[in-house]
């Protein structure tokens, strides 16, 4: 007798759950569809939200990794930029950011995260001149993560 009860208690709380969560899912999915039709209605001014950049991260092991066409924030830095694409750790001193890791690479002696942009002027590589979190991106902008060694 008390088993039976015990089931029958069990099962009673089991439907209960089963009924909350279900009523949690078909919120949460009113929710998402709403939110992909307001995200759909901007698609139009998607331009006037975002730029597109091209970053390369070269890990110095030989692994690159190209992320062409990426849609970030207007007006946003290198770092935040750095921060969508990839997993990163950084610290920020008297001189900016400074990009400690990025995706688990890092923190060898002697090596560091440098940034360059390609100069579409000159046809080649520049040194980034200030830290990651000062460089603004602009649309069509092409940059790039070395890890290298002095």
């Amino acid at each position: 007798m008390w088993a039976a009860a015990a089931l029958l208690c069990t099962t009673i709380v089991s439907s209960y759950v089963a009924v909350s969560l279900q009523s949690q899912v078909k919120e949460l999915q009113t929710e998402y569809d709403d939110l992909l039709e307001d995200v759909e209605s901007l698609q139009g001014n998607l331009d006037d939200l975002t730029i597109q950049i091209s970053m390369k991260i070269d890990y110095g092991n030989g692994t690159v990794a190209w992320h062409n066409d990426t849609r970030v924030p207007l007006n946003a830095n290198l770092l935040t930029a750095t921060k969508i694409i990839s997993a990163i750790e950084y610290s920020t001193g008297a001189f900016g950011a400074f990009v400690e890791e990025i995706d688990g690479v890092g923190g060898d002696p002697d090596t560091y995260w440098l940034w360059n942009y390609y100069d579409q002027d000159s046809g080649s590589w520049e040194y980034g001149p200030v830290a990651s979190d000062a460089w603004v991106l602009h649309n069509g902008d092409v940059v790039s993560w070395v890890y290298s060694g002095f």
